[in-house]
């Protein structure tokens, strides 16, 4: 419980201070004065306060703001005009990029990690011609499950075939023809063999054993890395909008996950290698990056639409519509936290029990590298 909770802190403090920091670094290039920059909620534990600024450490540390001076939005009627350094009184576009800016921050983030990871451990190689058969996992509720088949295992031939790479297996298997399958494969120095009955095998994946592949990976300059980092921004953002889109189009219910599977995910991770807890960490800065941008009212992308507005109309809303605006995107948020909340709780506790589930490791570092990740 408390390594899950310290995991915790440490995923997310990184995720939030530096969403918090991107907003702050906005407005001191725009001239807006910062009053308050707090990381966590509730009672303060810690402040010191330099020149306008009051730097805080709160009680609750999932969260954090930063507090520019003045309000959000000018009063109507006000007769004192906004002072020079509040945020009211500069050009949209200042505070266009002040809302933004938090978001473009945790970007930045998950780029950097990403590319230091893969500076780190390379990129998967995606040509299945160039990647020995050899053993990554082992699924539960398929025949290689009742072998003795382990990670690390290199599978030299089938029915007699030899193996020379991941494409030759994957190849055999489809022309197995409801054949028993006869597995020779090496671990160690030690050559082993087993048989799995035809039988054994799920009518609805018939060629299918039950191992993912053991990834493998090239060296990438540290330039490439870093191209690469701001690649793997754009390919889980896609992925993440492709699967919301599809949603709506094939009218199925949006797989989202609030607090209590974020967590889940947290705990899970604490469990494997240092660089799938990091991967972690880069992998939810951009979903909170990307979620904040979204164009409801009370986010920063709300926000960033109003002030948009204002660019192209010169004016803002009335105050009347702001506030409706904002008490619509609290709704909606209240509603999605309880969704995902729901679902999380379904999708931990109530599991299938009859489901038999693809096990592949933690998300790969990717260049389209499901290729790579293929399960037979």
């Amino acid at each position: 419980m408390f390594l899950t909770v310290l995991a915790v802190l440490i995923v997310l403090s990184p995720i939030v201070i530096i969403h918090e920091f991107g907003h702050y670094i906005a407005c001191r290039l725009t001239g807006i004065r910062v009053k308050e920059f707090s990381f966590g909620f509730g009672k303060i534990l810690w402040h010191k306060k330099v020149g306008y600024t009051d730097y805080q450490i709160r009680l609750i540390p999932f969260g954090g703001f930063v507090e520019p001076a003045g309000p959000m939005f000018h009063p109507e009627g006000a007769e004192e005009a906004p002072k020079p350094y509040e945020f009211a009184a500069k050009p949209w576009y200042s505070k266009f990029f002040m809302v933004v800016n938090g978001a473009l921050f945790n970007y930045l983030l998950a780029a950097l990690i990403f590319g230091v990871l893969i500076y780190i451990k390379g990129m998967p190689e995606t040509d299945v011609t160039k990647i020995p058969a050899v053993v990554g996992t082992v699924a539960e509720g398929y025949p290689v499950e009742k072998l003795d088949m382990k990670p690390g295992d290199l599978i030299l031939s089938v029915n007699g075939k030899a193996i020379s790479h991941w494409k030759d297996l994957t190849d055999t298997l489809a022309a197995r023809q409801e054949k028993d399958v006869t597995l020779t494969y090496k671990r160690g120095e030690e050559t082993l063999s087993a048989t799995v009955k035809n039988d054994d095998f799920n009518p609805k994946y018939p060629n299918t054993l039950g191992i993912t592949v053991e990834a493998v990976y090239n060296p990438v300059a540290w330039w490439e890395a870093a191209g690469l980092g701001f690649y793997q921004c754009y390919y889980w953002t896609k992925m993440s909008l492709s699967s919301l889109a599809e949603s709506f189009t094939k009218k199925k219910a949006p797989e989202l996950a609030g607090p209590i599977g974020i967590v889940n995910v947290i705990h899970q991770s604490v469990h494997r290698s240092l660089l799938d807890f990091v991967f972690l960490i880069a992998l939810l800065s951009v979903a909170v990056g990307m979620f904040n941008l979204f164009p409801i009212p009370i986010l920063d992308g709300g926000y960033a639409l109003v002030y948009l507005w204002e660019g192209l109309t010169k004016k803002l809303p009335t105050e009347k519509t702001l506030n409706i605006a904002v008490n619509i995107g609290m709704y909606i948020l209240i509603l999605l936290v309880i969704y995902a909340s729901y679902s999380d709780i379904k999708r931990i506790f109530f599991k299938p029990k009859t489901a038999a589930v693809e096990t592949t490791p933690a998300p790969e570092i990717s260049a389209e590298a499901e290729k790579a990740n293929v399960q037979d």
